[in-house]
């Protein structure tokens, strides 16, 4: 299965969403079920478990497992959070995207776009946030006064302008002002959107937050940055993650945070001047993660490289 662009236009503006292509068509089969697109229409609008969808649709249970096996084995729903409760494990479903098709060969028409445009794997790893045209979401930066549990002022929140001019290469600016404090975003209880979070546990409270859900930094004596059962403590290392938000599952954060405000600025470079080594291996899903650090091959001061950890 291949995820593409669905381009559209209304009253001379642009719309897109993602859709998903088939290699075959016995694979979208499971949706010529009348009650099965019933069931996708309804978890399109909020995820759900089974048992939610059985009453909501005032049918048998055993019906809805029936199709849910079927389209979550053919790719078209997907399982995107999991809850304990009254001793059970309800697991949510929602679509895989927001579009299904078969595609048949046919010769293609050329468009042109932006050279940047071009990159696909940094094009893809933002894709929540530029498919629309406009910053779909918000930027979280750290806030430079004192505050949080460990009563520190941000001093990385000013690398968040290399990675907006960065992304004015993909869209434009929304209505909404682009970039949020860490404490507004808590005050405001702004977190079911995109957010691209900037900064670490210790100066960004809504990376402290997800920090405590996700276990990215550890602190023993020190901070240390912790993935796939292996421990990072180097100096200018950092972790770029794309991960959903816990807050609403059906949006996504990005993570650019390091272990001090080197280790958020090797992220930010890593991003924007070091992608295609960076996302080389990116596949378009919503889970990433990679621990790089910056190196000062001159002793100048500047990151002139960046090192995949892991």
């Amino acid at each position: 299965m291949v995820t593409k662009i669905l381009a559209d236009k209304e009253l001379n503006k642009y719309y897109s969403k993602d859709i998903l292509i088939f290699p075959e068509s016995k694979k979208i089969a499971p949706l010529i079920s009348d009650l099965a697109w019933r069931i996708l229409n309804l978890i399109n609008k909020a995820p759900m478990y089974p048992n939610q969808i059985a009453q909501a649709l005032r049918i048998n249970e055993q019906k809805v497992y029936y199709h849910i096996h079927q389209m979550k084995a053919n790719g078209l729903i997907e399982i995107v959070r999991e809850e304990e409760k009254n001793g059970a494990l309800c697991k949510y479903f929602a679509p895989a995207a927001h579009a299904f098709g078969v595609e048949l060969p046919s010769p293609k028409k050329e468009i042109k776009f932006n050279q940047n445009m071009a990159e696909t794997e940094v094009r893809d790893f933002f894709y929540e946030f530029i498919s629309t045209g406009e910053l779909n979401g918000s930027i979280v930066v750290g806030s430079p006064t004192t505050h949080g549990p460990y009563l520190t002022a941000a001093r990385d929140g000013h690398y968040a302008v290399q990675l907006g001019l960065f992304l004015g290469q993909f869209c434009s600016i929304g209505e909404e002002f682009s970039v949020v404090l860490d404490t507004d975003m808590k005050l405001e209880k702004k977190q079911k959107q995109n957010m691209i979070v900037v900064g670490g546990p210790v100066t960004n409270i809504i990376c402290s937050e997800l920090n405590s859900k996700m276990n990215f930094f550890v602190w023993d004596k020190l901070w240390k940055i912790t993935h796939k059962n292996k421990t990072f403590t180097e100096d200018g290392a950092g972790v770029i993650a794309k991960i959903r938000n816990p807050w609403d599952a059906t949006k996504t954060i990005i993570l650019v945070s390091g272990r001090d405000f080197l280790g958020t600025k090797a992220c930010i470079l890593a991003i924007t001047k070091f992608s295609k080594e960076i996302l080389k291996d990116y596949k378009k899903s919503r889970e990433f993660i990679r621990v790089i650090q910056g190196l000062d091959l001159d002793g100048d001061g500047k990151i002139e490289k960046i090192k995949v950890l892991g």
